[in-house]
């Protein structure tokens, strides 16, 4: 019997926390004792000590002002970043926890390959995002094929192109019912209305409206709606399952090499190098109070808190850590926010020694246990072309449930998973065993804000109420999914109507 891929012994496994793990939900490992009790090569952790006492309640200490800016944006994710970048000739000041910018769009690198480690790529769906991305000199590439789809051990190539009509349902291996029933579910997404229907598909559960069309299409969006908007089909809004149906294979998508990470680096090149001081990293916000026409942001800077007044405030922040740091919210407002559910997310980057797939850029595995698919992180430039014996990345998207957040901290039970989904890609893929070098593991606490029913038409209205002085972005804030162009969105706007009040 092959020894596992996953426990060959010249790998290297180093584990890293993700930009934006915020707060998970305490408590403890079990039944992981096979990995190893530390693992190999460096280990990496995202210092979420202050966001766990903001959500304890704990009496943290708030130092009078000593420090004054016009505007104060909290958050260096992509619509932080924007929001910076559209202020910069104002008196700013941006306030960022990690030690870089970037949030759930950050890149690193290995062996001088760009790799990801959350999100992946980008639509231009209006002349706004458009400009938007030609102002911070964005030259993505197009992503030139569908998503390959594997059922039962049987690759579909472009599965899901919009087309009831397409011969692409003939590939699946099903009986001719079962393709019937896939036409015919394309067929009548097509003719909904969207905009008409909106209310009533978003109160929805996706999965009732699957439910005549049979277990095998649930199987499908069961693997892809958690992946790309944090649910299972019984979880999610049947707003965004069918507006995915129906349009996301019309509009084209486009990425960098190694994901938008390089685009977060690209808009922090946008603000002028002398302005560049003003976004502070390793700044982690815990109150955020308004008294009379100033508002009050305390926050922890190298162990010792800090208090600055702003005339005007913008959180670029997710709402499930918004409501806890924003004093005086409007009870309703405090509970739509409070409400919004967040994903945690895994994300296993697998470096190999030569190229090892190269047949589509995003590819979901139906049914499989420990992941939901996996993207060759130099797709968009290299496709199925160049050299095979180059050096190349996977990049595998491991969603995870909310009730296993607590994972997380434990560095066993988060390499307990990694090795279960390497060793699955394993078994589907022998021949990848050889060329494996390195594993690079991440691990997202909150990182996907969750398309469940309601969330459109009920929450987001009321969470993004401006609160006087204070403005809200993220792209939880008004979104279809979390999405580095409707996080840059939100961000303009919130700073513009900040900028406005100034």
């Amino acid at each position: 019997m092959s020894e596992p891929l996953s426990r060959r012994s010249f790998i290297r496994w180093v584990l890293a926390a993700g930009a934006a793990m915020g707060c998970p939900i305490p408590g403890k490992a079990a039944g992981e004792d096979k990995t190893p009790s530390t693992p190999s090569g460096t280990l990496h952790s995202e210092s979420h000590t202050v966001c766990h006492q903001v959500r304890d309640e704990d009496r943290l200490p708030v130092p009078p002002p000593s420090r004054k800016a016009d505007l104060v944006i909290v958050g260096g994710g992509p619509s932080g970043l924007a929001a910076a970048d559209r202020a910069q000739d104002a008196d700013f000041v941006l306030l960022e926890k990690e030690e870089h910018v970037g949030g759930n769009a950050y890149t690193e690198k290995w062996e001088g390959l760009r790799y990801g480690t959350g999100s992946a790529w980008a639509t231009l769906f209006n002349p706004e995002v458009e400009a938007m991305f030609k102002r911070w000199k964005f030259e993505m590439n197009p992503i030139k094929s569908l998503d390959a789809t594997c059922f039962n051990g049987t690759w579909v190539p472009g599965f899901w192109d919009g087309n009831p009509d397409s011969p692409v349902f003939d590939q699946v291996p099903f009986s001719d019912e079962v393709r019937r029933n896939m036409r015919r579910f394309c067929k009548d997404v097509n003719a909904m209305d969207l905009e008409k229907d909106k209310k009533k598909l978003d109160r929805t559960p996706f999965s009732e409206l699957l439910r005549p069309y049979g277990p095998e299409l649930l199987a499908y969006w069961n693997t892809y709606g958690p992946s790309n908007w944090g649910c299972s089909a019984a979880e999610s809004s049947s707003f965004i399952g069918v507006q995915c149906a129906k349009e996301w294979t019309v509009l084209p998508r486009f990425s960098f090499e190694g994901g938008l990470g390089v685009g977060s680096q690209k808009v922090y090149e946008s603000i002028k190098p002398e302005r560049r001081s003003r976004v502070e990293t390793g700044a982690t916000v815990y109150k955020v109070r308004k008294l009379g026409k100033k508002v009050l942001v305390s926050y922890f800077k190298g162990g010792e808190p800090v208090t600055i007044e702003a005339k005007a405030v913008v959180m670029a922040t997710p709402k499930f850590i918004t409501w806890r740091v924003v004093e005086g919210l409007p009870e309703k407002q405090r509970q739509a926010m409070a409400s919004m559910k967040y994903a945690p997310f895994m994300v296993y980057n697998l470096c190999f020694s030569r190229v090892v797939y190269n047949q589509a850029y995003e590819n979901f595995v139906v049914g499989a246990k420990h992941f939901t698919d996996f993207v060759p992180a130099d797709f968009v430039t290299k496709g199925k072309e160049g050299d095979l014996s180059r050096p190349q990345i996977l990049t595998v998207y491991s969603p995870q449930k909310q009730e296993d957040r607590y994972v997380f901290l434990d560095d066993k039970a988060t390499l307990a998973k990694a090795y279960a989904a390497v060793d699955e890609l394993g078994e589907m893929f022998p021949s990848w065993k050889e060329h494996l070098k390195e594993v690079r593991v991440y691990r997202r606490g909150h990182a996907m804000p969750m398309s469940m029913p309601g969330f459109y038409t009920g929450l987001q209205p009321l969470a993004r109420k401006d609160f006087g002085r204070v403005f809200f972005a993220a792209s939880d804030a008004d979104c279809d999914v979390s999405d580095f162009a409707f996080a840059g969105l939100n961000g303009i706007n919130a700073v513009e109507k900040a900028l406005k009040l100034l």
